[in-house]
């Protein structure tokens, strides 16, 4: 396993860097004047009756939703196993109306869990406080229904991200991550402090060991379909001082930042021959960033390198969160530039589409910041235009909530047009 990290390591180093643009951050989806501006906005121009051509078979086009720790709290804190249940139930259901195969739900968000669990304690947003059972385990009620109905189902885990620092003495003693920060040189080697939060420490072995120990516990007590990561691999920009004496003690040849490059990189490919141990056919799936620099750079995620290399994932679903008039990232030079890049054989991509941005304005956008207020049809061109490129099985909407809880007066008009697209 060792030559194959090192092999692994040296060669990651050789990914070209992309272009850069600012990444598009959320903003609220709730619209107060919705239900006046609805008939209005329903007279634009609607993409439903369009023939969308694709690359693939109907049948195995993903289409697929994040449905986020924030989506399971709205309807698990407090709730009866059997009320939960009922509530999952309308959920999918939901999904299934609007054409979608598969649900990616997040199951560890910050070192917690909604399982029971040997490595990590109880989540907050399960039982109401970190270590608190709900008397139930969720994931095994979000599984066997999602089943029950048809779904495709990907358990959503952050590999490092953890708790705040304030809130570890909340944790019990019998988690590791509890132990380690306990232990001044555990704490110094196994996890990184920034901005008030934990992180594991990607550089340390025994840190990496557990995310995939984490991984091998939910593939052993649950059937999933899938494992899947999202974008928080190093803390954004964390600086070169922080790491500075361990990256020294590594002896390593590389410049800091590749090193950092490596560590996430040998994570990756670790988790990969971890899921793949246990059984080939569940499938790992990344998603990061949409701009490939701000992986590189800023989080330290060699995309391109797992995107045109076997043994790190199956599929990427990188964020592709811009409307087609951004005037720095727009949404078909991005698709293209992650398309060209994917290469390598058996690694697909699955797009992730920000539904949250529909009926607000994109600070980020530049010359394009409205064109999610005037537009009630991205969505769809958007998966219309995916469908076209060979490497591209799916889409992934960004999330839950936005689409079928609160939607505002222009969500309910693109939801009709991309429901039309995918049923």
């Amino acid at each position: 396993m060792k030559s194959v990290k090192f092999v692994r390591t040296l060669a990651a180093m050789a990914a070209a860097v992309m272009a850069a643009s600012a990444v598009a951050l959320p903003a609220s989806a709730a619209d107060s004047e919705a239900e006046r501006t609805l008939s209005a906005l329903s007279t634009a121009a609607s993409v439903a009756d369009s023939s969308a051509s694709t690359n693939i078979s109907e049948e195995d086009e993903v289409q697929a939703i994040w449905i986020s720790f924030l989506d399971l709290q709205k309807i698990l804190s407090g709730q009866s196993e059997s009320a939960f249940t009922a509530n999952v139930r309308e959920m999918y259901q939901n999904c299934l109306d609007a054409g979608l195969n598969t649900v990616i739900v997040q199951v560890r968000p910050y070192g917690d869990s909604f399982y029971p669990s040997e490595y990590f304690p109880w989540s907050y947003y399960a039982g109401g406080a970190i270590g608190r059972d709900p008397g139930f385990d969720p994931l095994q009620i979000l599984l066997d229904e999602a089943h029950s109905m048809g779904l495709t189902f990907e358990a959503w885990v952050n590999p490092l991200r953890l708790m705040l620092e304030s809130e570890i003495t909340s944790v019990s003693a019998e988690y590791p991550v509890r132990q380690w920060y306990d232990d001044a040189e555990k704490r110094a080697e196994n996890l990184i402090s920034y901005g008030g939060r934990l992180y594991l420490n990607p550089a340390s072995e025994e840190a990496r060991q557990l995310v995939c120990d984490g991984i091998t516990e939910i593939l052993e007590n649950y059937d999933v379909d899938g494992i899947h990561i999202d974008d928080y691999f190093y803390p954004s920009s964390l600086p070169f001082s922080y790491d500075a004496d361990s990256y020294a003690a590594s002896g390593s040849s590389l410049s800091q930042a590749d090193w950092r490059r490596a560590n996430i990189t040998n994570l990756v490919g670790e988790m990969y021959d971890t899921i793949k141990a246990h059984d080939p056919s569940v499938t790992f799936g990344i998603s990061p960033r949409g701009i490939v620099e701000q992986d590189y750079d800023l989080i330290y995620a060699d995309v391109a390198y797992w995107a045109s290399h076997e043994g790190y994932c199956d599929y990427l679903a990188p964020q592709i969160y811009y409307g087609f008039e951004h005037a720095t990232a727009d949404y078909a030079s991005v698709l293209k530039e992650w398309s060209d890049m994917t290469t390598a054989s058996g690694v697909s991509l699955r797009i992730g589409l920000a539904a949250y941005k529909s009926g607000s304005t994109d600070q980020y956008a530049g010359s394009g910041s409205t064109e999610w207020t005037e537009s009630t049809d991205i969505i769809a061109r958007q998966i219309d235009l995916s469908r076209q490129y060979e490497n591209v099985d799916g889409i992934i909407l960004f999330r839950y909530e936005q689409i079928f809880v609160s939607p505002n007066a222009s969500m309910q008009v693109e939801k009709k047009n991309f429901t039309a697209l995918l049923q």
